[in-house]
């Protein structure tokens, strides 16, 4: 569940929406092959929404816009989209659609090696988050 303090008149729909576009993102991956960065523009709210029409309207509906099609409540705005981001990760992470790498070391084809950022890979594909760490089925 979100934390915030923001009010919200939709949040199971603004929920539902962010389900889909994890589950996206893992049909993506899984087809792909490849890993997800946490802390890179892999797992990012801000692009995701940006290239979803349906989550920015469904965000905004808990907002006052002006005239011009602007939120007014900017600090509020701002809080929920971190709010939300925060969420986001989560919802990626306890999906059960992938395998969770948090930074640490690990060992790959006898080498231990370190990954720096936390990462996510589609669940069962990968032993370890690098690239070359696929599992052969």
């Amino acid at each position: 569940m979100i934390q915030t303090t923001i009010q919200l008149v939709n949040f199971n729909k603004i929920d539902a929406i962010l389900k889909e576009i994890v589950r996206n993102s893992y049909d993506e991956a899984s087809e792909e092959c490849v890993l997800l960065c946490m802390e890179c523009g892999d797992v990012d709210l801000y692009i995701a929404a940006s290239n979803h029409d349906g989550i920015q309207e469904a965000i905004n509906e808990n907002f006052q816009i002006d005239e011009y099609g602007q939120i007014i409540q900017q600090k509020e705005y701002q809080q929920f989209m971190d709010d939300l981001s925060d969420y986001f990760l989560e919802l990626h992470r306890e999906s059960a659609l992938f395998d969770y790498f948090p930074a640490g070391y690990y060992e790959v084809d006898g080498e231990k090696r370190e990954s720096e950022t936390d990462m996510l890979g589609p669940k069962g594909q990968f032993s370890a988050p690098f690239e070359d760490a696929l599992i052969n089925e």
